[in-house]
């Protein structure tokens, strides 16, 4: 069909733009002179406009309707459909957006997360408030022209987790927290507590290098297609072939790198290895940032801090590392690197803890767009969650309400997809401890393949073939079901924590 080529070759421009727009947001964050935001904010205006004009090009929508009332349209097969679906979203999504604001966003990110970073640097949330407050806004007025007749939220969700909604993820949420709370008691209260020492320790930062190169390869993230490079705040961008990774490095505690470096490995496997014939098509993409964040959380704790892995690695990383971890052993060291301790930063916590951050940013985002707080209320309201949900004080907005990115990026309801990428993994691990019995046993070779390619054959390579809710369900035979993660915790920490 003559119109869909016509169609397809618009989308592919509009794709290179947007991972144009991609890699100078990876010099932003990684190598860009500290005096060039303002120069950046410009560029990343303007190739927003460029890609807004393509998405939202009248001509699209024309084509679109031609397709669809063609006599050969049921001819096209299933994957073409859910391309032309998938085209017909993006449009009808994008069209409902002013340039004029699309501009406006793209200008205003660059400046938020600049003010952010300066912010959290000197402890000053008052430094960052006035660009947040233009972010928020610019964010409600995209909400209301995607859908004026659903709260902010919701009309912003589909951008990240088609198919779900606040209504779903408090049901979920609710669900998870009463299933983690228990375990977090338990092993809290336990007797038997880690030894921190073993893992907090003096390691080089060029040492920790080497080991970013090992365990990237490891689990086959392809430096060929890929690189690894340092920034506050670790995150993967890029498509296909070029996918890039970040990292940040401390040299008291080697564990910090080298789990953002699997997380980060994790996306990076997923972008690495989406079907080639999909290739820039929409059908190309990932299903949703949940399953994204499936994949990431996978790598790092399902696979990085199980047992089974340190009984291959710890060898490895005792002689890579010289005299720094000689003296340890597998089970107190597997104990140190999964300590459950209810703490303060997200990205530094536990597996068990880890949903509750993210509940926390869920609920105040979700508040925060519908107007029931301002940003004003935001450090106190940060604060007082973590008190209630965790447990801990927070002593700063550095290591509270400043503490991620998101929001000065404009990422609002992006937050839940970690919590759901937690629930989509254990569903997903379930089935491939049905698929490939042995692979524990693989795993304590440092045998990887075999997981890695069923990942590739069930998750990467269908690409954006079905929502999420369906993925999961083609997947595993059942509806999205918390119940597996909390069994997965349940079954793990009582061995280590001995309850």
């Amino acid at each position: 069909m003559e119109e869909y080529k016509v169609l397809l070759k618009k989308i592919k421009e509009y794709i290179v733009l947007d991972q144009i727009e991609n890699i100078l947001n990876w010099d932003f964050e990684t190598h860009m002179p500290p005096k060039g935001v303002k120069q950046r904010a410009e560029e990343l205006a303007m190739i927003a406009a460029l890609k807004h004009d393509k998405i939202a090009d009248p001509e699209i929508g024309e084509l679109l309707k031609r397709i669809k009332n063609d006599p050969n349209y049921s001819s096209l097969n299933d994957l073409e459909k859910r391309d032309i679906y998938l085209i017909e979203r993006k449009y009808k999504m994008e069209s409902k957006i002013p340039k004029e604001l699309v501009e406006e966003l793209a200008k205003q990110k660059p400046i938020a997360i600049d003010a952010w970073k300066r912010a959290k640097k000197e402890v000053n949330y008052l430094l960052f408030k006035p660009e947040l407050d233009k972010i928020v806004e610019l964010t409600k007025k995209k909400a209301h022209h995607l859908d004026s007749d659903k709260e902010p939220f919701d009309a912003l969700v589909e951008e990240y987790e088609p198919g779900l909604s606040s209504a779903q993820y408090t049901t979920l949420f609710n669900e998870l927290k009463k299933g983690l709370i228990p375990i977090i008691q338990k092993c809290v209260s336990s007797p038997k507590q880690p030894d921190l020492s073993l893992i907090k320790r003096k390691c080089p930062i060029e040492i920790q290098k080497q080991v970013s190169q090992d365990i990237s390869k490891l689990v086959h993230y392809d430096l060929d297609r890929g690189r690894i490079d340092e920034t506050e705040h670790p995150f993967t961008t890029g498509y296909y072939d070029d996918v890039r990774i970040t990292t940040h490095y401390y040299e008291e505690d080697f564990s910090d790198s080298f789990y953002s470096v699997l997380h980060e490995a994790g996306h990076g496997l997923y972008e690495q290895n989406l079907s080639q014939e999909y290739k820039y098509q929409l059908v190309g993409e990932s299903s949703s940032y949940g399953v994204h964040e499936s994949q990431s959380r996978l790598i790092e704790n399902l696979i990085g801090r199980s047992r089974e892995f340190w009984e291959f690695y710890l060898p490895k990383l005792k002689k890579m590392t010289g005299d720094v971890f000689s003296d340890i052993e597998l089970d107190p060291f597997i104990h140190a690197i999964n300590l459950v301790k209810p703490s303060k930063i997200r990205i530094a916590a536990d597996e068990v803890t880890y949903s509750l951050h993210i509940i926390i940013r869920f609920e105040i985002e979700r508040d925060l767009l519908s107007g029931k707080i301002t940003t004003e209320q935001l450090p106190e309201i940060w604060n007082s969650k973590y008190k209630e949900y965790l447990g801990v004080n927070i002593e700063n907005d550095s290591e509270g309400v400043l503490q991620d990115t998101h929001w000065a990026g404009g990422s609002f309801s992006y937050f839940p997809s970690y919590a759901m990428g937690n629930i989509y993994n254990a569903q997903m691990l379930a089935k491939i401890a049905e698929d490939i019995p042995d692979y524990r046993e693989f795993m304590k070779k440092g045998q990887l393949k075999p997981i890695i390619d069923w990942l590739i054959e069930k998750i990467h390579t269908p690409s954006n073939l079905y929502d999420p809710i369906e993925l999961i369900r083609k997947i595993t035979g059942e509806e999205i079901n918390p119940k597996y993660f909390i069994d997965y915790l349940e079954e793990k920490y009582s061995k280590i924590y001995g309850f």
